[in-house]
């Protein structure tokens, strides 16, 4: 196990070795005086596996770990020897949404999607591809700097799939970014728990994943592969709701009904704004149709799993179109439209298109 930091936030890498404990290794980045660059730190994190290992775990410096994560991490090492494991999702990104599908099917584990990079924040690998990362990736460092995109090309280009923990078993700090991500938007997990561990269920391959992002609500459609990469296509989810199978009416009429008896609604958006509002209800229900229709038998989600990934949802996906000030205020408005939404949709989650392949 490692942890790749730099000088300036050594600090952080050992207060994260105090909590981990055990044998952790800290890797600084070779140039700290260079211009900055994660995938130059990565590549020595990832080659700093000890002897005997069968896997190896990178973790960044400014995450903080839940209770299980060495635990589970061991467990999964076991279980899935030859798959990557990714401990930690954005709340807002692709992956994120297709664990937010897994927390509220009641599954342990979710099949990666995200065609533009692999979560690097706590990222396992078999120590064989560890091993082989930095022989490829080496190279790439005067050109490339992008850490968890050069992580997703590795990775497909030797088949090697991506799993995906839920909950996250780590929780982002949130602090300034040293590899001049200044105006990224906020990261924080998708579904964070520190004393929580994954179920046993793993959710295979999705092929319609509801996507909330900007204020809008979107489904994420699986199109195939293209020279050995898989291919979304994201479409506002009126336009998908054939692909996806839902009933636009059945959307809105719950809609009209919930806002009508609720006065939350009229509140949340007063604080989000009333397109913001109405999506974030659609995204919620589309939540729940696509959680029961790939719900691993009869197994029922874990309530707090499933509240924690509803109140992560509408602060996620508005970050960059609301300021802070709404939404704090509006959180614990936006949790409760979310959690009547999802329950509306999962009641309504009839016939349609699979959300399997």
């Amino acid at each position: 196990m490692a942890i790749m930091t730099h000088p300036a936030r050594s600090a952080m890498a050992r207060g994260l070795v105090r909590l981990l404990g055990g044998d952790v290794k800290v890797v600084t980045d070779p140039e700290p005086g260079g211009v900055p660059n994660p995938l130059r730190t990565s590549v020595e994190a990832w080659a700093a596996f000890g002897e005997g290992a069968t896997h190896h775990l990178v973790l960044q410096d400014d995450v903080v770990p839940s209770d299980e994560l060495l635990s589970v991490a061991r467990d999964a090492a076991a279980r899935f020897p030859r798959s990557a494991v990714a401990f930690y999702t954005n709340w807002d990104g692709p992956d994120g949404a297709a664990v937010r599908v897994g927390a509220l099917a009641g599954a342990g584990w979710v099949s990666a999607i995200d065609d533009i990079y692999t979560p690097t924040l706590a990222l396992m690998l078999p120590v064989d591809h560890a091993a082989r990362f930095p022989e490829e990736a080496r190279p790439l460092v005067a050109r490339r700097r992008e850490d968890d995109a050069v992580m997703l090309d590795y990775l497909e280009r030797h088949r090697v799939p991506v799993l995906l923990s839920v909950p996250n078993l780590i929780e982002h700090q949130g602090t300034e970014s040293i590899a001049g991500n200044f105006g990224e938007r906020w990261r924080s997990a998708c579904v964070y728990r520190s004393a929580d561990r994954p179920r046993t269920e793993v959710l295979g391959a999705l092929t319609a994943v509801p996507h909330y992002r900007d204020g809008a609500a979107y489904v994420l459609l699986y199109e195939g592969e293209s020279a050995g990469r898989r291919v979304w296509r994201r479409a506002p989810w009126r336009q998908a709701a054939d692909a996806f199978g839902v009933d636009v009416g059945r959307v809105d009429s719950g809609w009209d009904e919930w806002s009508g008896s609720d006065p939350a609604a009229r509140a949340v958006g007063e604080l989000i704004g009333r397109s913001e509002t109405r999506e974030l209800w659609a995204m919620a229900c589309l939540l729940g149709i696509a959680s029961e229709r790939v719900r691993p038998g009869e197994r029922a989600a874990d309530v707090r799993l499933r509240s924690t990934a509803l109140n992560t949802l509408g602060v996620g996906g508005l970050i960059p179109v609301v300021t802070w000030r709404e939404l704090n205020r509006a959180r614990p408005l936006m949790h409760r439209l979310a959690m009547a939404g999802a329950e509306h949709g999962a009641a309504s989650a009839f016939g349609g298109a699979a959300c399997r392949r």
